[in-house]
């Protein structure tokens, strides 16, 4: 089984407190449309989906509707979004398929959240990095 590291540091914390998981996240470009990187995002395994702005979506050639089609909603209050199945993303250099919800005000910060971490079960975890592992 392989395994995908999770390195840790202070640069996405809300707080100064605790390192927390982070992972290079990429959201790959269907067809001749561009893949976009995202660099290190948190790994939020208190947010339902992965999430990405709808803009990053669109220039990646993912059809969405015009209009949002749900609220997402989190500590920071609430915003339109679209969720699309089975969106193809790289997540520390492995592709996995995962459910992506896509905020229609392209202001919340991309996040991996737990149906990109579902996704990695077939390719294993690997989770002494993560903050609460001594």
């Amino acid at each position: 089984m392989k395994n995908v590291n999770f390195p840790h540091s202070l640069s996405l914390a809300a707080t100064t407190a605790t390192p927390r998981p982070e992972g290079d996240l990429v959201l790959v470009g269907l067809g001749s449309n561009p893949d976009r990187a995202f660099g290190y995002v948190l790994v939020d395994s208190g947010a339902d989906y992965v999430v990405l702005p709808e803009k990053a979506g669109l220039a990646a050639g993912i059809r969405l509707p015009t209009t949002p089609t749900t609220t997402l909603r989190g500590v920071g209050g609430s915003v339109g979004a679209a969720l699309v199945s089975g969106v193809d993303l790289e997540f520390q250099s492995r592709p996995i398929t995962a459910d992506v919800m896509f905020d229609y005000t392209n202001s919340v910060r991309p996040l991996f959240g737990r149906s990109g971490i579902r996704a990695l079960k077939d390719i294993g975890l690997d989770p002494t990095d993560w903050h609460w592992n001594p």
